[in-house]
Parts: structure tokens; C-alpha cells; sequence
């Protein structure tokens, strides 16, 4: 094979416009196709959260075409607004007219990190760049069917005077607490929390902003600015040698750090994950996952299917999640740091033993009743939702708690060893959790006046000899000698 000499065939000038440095943003339209975008539709508004880096833009929509559907953009509106959007002011409804007539924009970062990117063009031979301030990509919102649903209840309620409740509302005790001191250490903490993030995101308010189509006289004259306004200024850049100054040009990714998940503008790329080692890719896809299938898991992370490969995974997330009905769930104190609370003031110490019983009890039964868990853990009703939304879905015919996922009965059939193990985790665990409650529960009985302690154990010892005579098939915790519950079917 000849070897051909490299030799230069075109040489260019580059500049550097540095004019929109900090202002220049990327829109990216994953879901439209490139033959049909948005540059000849009616925006209606665009605004932005400029630290939070968010916008919104609403677009309106041609609802005298003939590819939509009159019936069903008359139906949503309805749904919307309410049977009363007649009788209020147009600019209260969300849609003006009597049909969906807007589509929502919302964004979400699409890079984490821009510092390697930069939008070129070219004028008289010389390619002149600026660097990006970030890049979001826009999709449809379906806000209006959260804003629909809450619309449904209030009619209800205006209509019959009963609300929707996901539950039977019961009576429940109130407890006034004192908050201790913050700490330096508790306050870094609540800071990194995905509540309180969420609550800096909601506390920003929007800026609206111009929305200049390209081609306007506007759009021409911003333009301009992406080009350098020294051309004459030379910057040499080449003492230094072919690897330092690749090095300068795309630095090796030496850390990926990975923003806050759980936020659609903090998403972690596919790259980014692929460059973690093993144990943090497995770690960051199962607290963003929640509750995830060995097969779904072993289809995210992408890496092959080889069985040493498979068994490396069954050992990292035994480290990060726990078995429950053949899948696996993310530990609660990988959701519930220590050091901090709950948005009702608990400690998510309290938190992780409410969620580990929780999950206990979906390892009996894939169906579970709110009432069967709320009278052991005793925490607020929101925490107590909160837990059971994680890993279940509320079922309102049954008046049940599902459990995420159906049985994996193919991955416990796969690997017995891993599901024995498991199964030996929760006899441990489920005996701390009683031993902590019912010391909890004692101690509440003890601060009741004209209650002894010695009365309160002699009914306790006459209640056991009465329960041992009956069957008893609600029994939240197992017994001392382990029952082989390996029947998943």
C-alpha cells in the first residue's frame, strides 16, 4: 500500500465572535420532522426563566385544515376550560376560542456541558465562530391535562359538594412539632434535595420575550452579530504542540458530573452515562428509574448481553436496589439521605424505615392497602402517598395500592440463588422494622395517662395467646422461623 504525502488543499481564516457569547441558545425539535417546521407557524408567546434555563413558547394552531379534528379539539377545550368557559371572560380559558387552538413548547436541556460547541458561519472564505450558551430541545406539553383533570374535580365538587380523594379520607391525628436549629451540614443538604431545586425552579418567574421569525428585518440584524467584529486582530494560538493543542481543542472527558435527576432540565446524556463505571451507570439509572425488570435494565444500560457481563450486573445492584416481585427497586437511603427531611419536616430516617416496610409488604402481596401500612409507619399522609406513588399505582375501582410492575416470575426461575438471598435481606430486615415499631408504639401507649406499663404487658401477653389460637393471615411481619414465600404465581 503507498503511502500519499497529507498536503494542505484549502485554508481559511477563523475568527471568534464573542457579541452573543452569552446569549446564543440552541433550539433542537427532536419530535418534528425537518420537512414540516415551525418556521412559518403563529407563535403566540415565548418566555423564559433565564437562570433556571427553561422556555415556553405557544403556537397556534390551524384549526381550519383539513387534517384536524373539529370534534376533538371542541372536546379537550371542554374539558379544559369547563362546561362554563362561555360564561367567563375569553382571557381566562386557556384556549380563547371553542377548540384546542394551541400547542405548548416546553424545554429541557439537551447538553449538560457546551463548552466544546459553537455555531459557525461563513463569510468571504473565513468561518467565524460563537460559542453556545446551551442547547434545549422542545417538545409538546400536555400540561392541559393535569389543568383538565383539576377542572373535572371542581365541577364535581361545585355540582355535588364531594371531592375526588384517591382514598377514604380518615380521621387522622395531628402532632405539632419544634424544628431544631438548622445546621450548616442540614441546610447543604435540603439545598441539593430534589423538593427544594423544584421549588427555586416554580419560585423564578418567566420573562416574556419577542419572538422575531427569521427572515425579518429583526432576525437579519441579530444575525449580523454571530460574525467577528475584528478581523484584523490576530490571536496566535500555534506554539504549541499537535497534542497540547487537540488537547485545548476537544478535552478529554476526564469527569462526568452528572446534574440533579429526577428535573427534565437536568437530564443525564447517553454518553455521559455510557463513560461511568459500572456501579455509578447501574446507581444513576436505577434512582432515576425507581422500579426497573433485570430484562429493562440490561436494555438501558446497553453493553452487551454476555452472562459475565449479566452477573456483574445482579452484583452491583444488589449494592444499589432490592428485590421485590422478581424486580428491582432502588434502596430507600439512596433516595432519603440521612441528613436530611421530608417537605413535612420528618426525618428521612423515618422515611427510609416507612418505605423499607412498604416494600416488605408488596414482597407478600403485589396489592396493598393504604391502611394496612399508615397505622405501623405513622407518618404524614403526603409522605405516606409519596412513598406508596414511587413504587405503585392507585388503583380506584379496588381502593388498592399495584405494585408497579407485574412478577417477574422468568428472572427468579433465572437466578434462585439471588432471589434466596433477597428473600433472606427481608426476614432480617422486616424483624428490625417490628422491633423498631412496636418499641415506637410502646413508648406512645407508656405516654397515655392511666395506662401503666405493667397493665400494657399483661394485655400484650393475653392479645398473643389469643392471636396463636386464630389464623391470621393480615400479619404484617414474619414470624422468627422463615416460610419459603418463593410462590410467585
Amino acid at each position: 500500500m503507498s503511502v500519499v504525502n497529507s498536503s494542505f488543499h484549502l485554508q481559511i481564516p477563523v475568527y471568534l465572535a464573542k457579541t452573543l457569547a452569552q446569549q446564543l441558545y440552541v433550539l433542537q425539535f427532536p419530535v418534528r420532522p425537518r420537512a414540516h417546521n415551525y418556521d412559518e407557524s403563529t407563535i403566540l408567546k415565548t418566555k423564559i426563566r433565564p437562570r433556571s434555563g427553561q422556555i415556553e413558547m405557544e403556537l397556534g394552531l390551524h384549526t381550519r385544515g383539513a387534517t384536524y379534528d373539529k370534534s376533538k379539539g371542541e372536546q379537550i377545550a371542554l374539558n379544559v376550560d369547563g362546561a362554563f368557559r362561555d360564561k367567563r371572560d375569553s382571557e381566562d380559558n386557556f384556549y380563547k376560542s371553542n377548540v384546542m387552538d394551541k400547542l405548548v413548547l416546553t424545554s429541557t436541556k439537551a447538553l449538560s456541558d457546551c463548552n466544546r460547541y459553537a455555531v459557525g458561519v461563513v463569510r468571504d472564505s473565513g468561518l467565524h465562530l460563537t460559542p453556545v450558551a446551551s442547547v434545549f430541545a422542545l417538545r409538546p406539553s400536555l400540561a392541559y391535562l393535569d389543568q383538565a383533570d383539576k377542572c373535572r374535580k371542581k365541577e364535581r365538587k361545585d355540582s355535588t359538594g364531594e371531592e375526588d380523594s384517591d382514598e377514604e379520607d380518615k380521621v387522622k391525628k395531628v402532632t405539632v412539632r419544634f424544628e431544631k436549629p438548622e445546621t450548616e451540614r442540614s441546610r447543604k443538604a435540603k439545598e441539593k434535595s430534589y423538593g427544594f431545586l423544584l421549588r427555586q425552579i416554580k419560585e423564578e418567574p418567566w420573562v416574556e420575550v419577542s419572538y422575531n421569525k427569521r427572515g425579518s428585518d429583526k432576525s437579519e440584524f441579530e444575525s449580523r452579530k454571530l460574525y467577528c467584529m475584528y478581523e484584523d486582530e490576530m490571536v496566535d494560538q500555534f506554539s504549541l504542540s499537535s497534542k497540547d493543542y487537540l488537547n485545548q481543542l476537544v478535552p478529554p472527558t476526564e469527569e462526568v458530573k452528572m446534574l440533579t435527576p429526577g428535573l427534565p432540565a437536568h437530564l443525564m446524556s447517553k454518553s455521559g452515562l455510557i463513560s461511568l463505571d459500572l456501579h455509578n451507570h447501574v446507581k444513576t439509572v436505577m434512582i432515576n428509574a425507581g422500579v426497573a425488570s433485570f430484562t429493562e435494565l440490561m436494555e438501558v444500560l446497553d453493553r452487551g448481553n454476555t452472562a459475565e457481563f449479566m452477573l456483574s450486573v445482579l452484583k452491583v445492584l444488589q449494592q444499589v436496589a432490592v428485590l421485590v416481585q422478581g424486580n428491582w427497586v432502588v434502596k430507600s437511603d439512596l433516595l432519603y439521605p440521612k441528613d436530611s427531611k421530608s417537605e413535612t419536616g420528618v426525618s428521612n430516617e423515618l422515611i427510609q424505615r416507612g418505605r423499607d416496610f412498604v416494600l416488605y409488604m408488596f414482597t407478600k402481596n403485589p396489592v396493598l392497602r393504604r391502611a394496612e401500612v399508615a397505622d405501623t409507619i405513622r407518618l404524614p399522609g403526603n409522605d405516606v402517598k409519596e412513598i406508596l406513588s414511587g413504587v405503585s399505582t392507585y388503583c380506584s375501582a379496588r381502593a388498592v395500592w399495584e405494585f408497579l410492575l407485574p412478577t417477574d416470575t422468568a428472572f427468579v426461575k433465572k437466578y434462585p440463588d439471588v432471589f434466596q438471598r433477597q428473600q433472606m435481606i427481608w426476614q432480617s430486615r422486616s424483624e428490625q422494622l417490628a422491633h423498631v415499631f412496636t418499641e415506637k408504639q410502646i413508648k406512645q401507649e407508656d405516654s397515655k395517662p392511666g395506662t401503666s406499663r405493667k397493665s400494657q404487658l399483661l394485655h400484650a401477653r393475653t392479645s398473643s395467646t389469643e392471636d396463636q389460637s386464630s389464623s391470621n393471615q393480615n400479619q404484617s411481619f414474619p414470624s422468627k422461623q422463615r416460610k419459603s414465600n418463593t410462590d410467585f404465581s
